[in-house]
């Protein structure tokens, strides 16, 4: 199944349902932002609930990630994020925790789920109420890319996907 626009922003997903009688959903997603792909959509019985609460997170506060970051481009405003929210080891515990208040809200799709395993992401709105995805995938390190999106296209696409999830999530019990 996609929802949306694989040339602009997309998202693809397959349910698989376990023979476990699992409490959570699973099968194989993926992002698509501009014609390129974001997460691994061939990785199999991937958890899908992680994925769906992240999105109702950010789509329902989409107001609480506009930030200006005093940044000249979202290159730079990747690595700042990257730098507060992973890399930096210089800061103390109060710091790290104080830069994870401030800064956690703008994580992604991080870790989330083993189709996003492999990737470091991070979402914010601008004042314009344009949508900037940047992610990076941990196999080409040097490459960060970053997308920009009017607000409609991701609240529209995105409430898409939730529907969805939560009809697919009610049939299975």
């Amino acid at each position: 199944m996609i929802f949306g626009d694989k040339n602009i922003y997309a998202i693809e997903v397959y349910h698989k349902p376990l023979d476990n009688g699992s409490f959570y959903m699973t099968g194989r997603m993926c992002i698509h932002l501009f014609g390129k792909i974001f997460g691994d959509i061939n990785e199999e019985d991937c958890w899908l609930d992680g994925v769906y609460m992240t999105l109702v997170e950010k789509n329902n506060n989409l107001d609480l990630l506009e930030y200006d970051f005093n940044l000249d481009n979202d290159y730079n405003i990747f690595k700042f994020l990257d730098d507060k929210l992973y890399i930096d080891m210089n800061r103390t515990s109060e710091q790290i925790k104080i830069d994870a208040e401030i800064y956690g809200k703008f994580g992604f799709m991080t870790n989330m789920g083993e189709s996003f395993d492999h990737t470091k992401s991070f979402i914010y709105m601008d004042y314009k109420n344009n949508i900037h995805i940047l992610y990076q995938i941990h196999d080409y390190k040097d490459e960060i890319i970053c997308n920009e999106l009017d607000k409609l296209t991701f609240k529209t696409i995105t409430n898409e996907f939730i529907k969805w999830f939560e009809k697919t999530e009610k049939e299975k019990k």
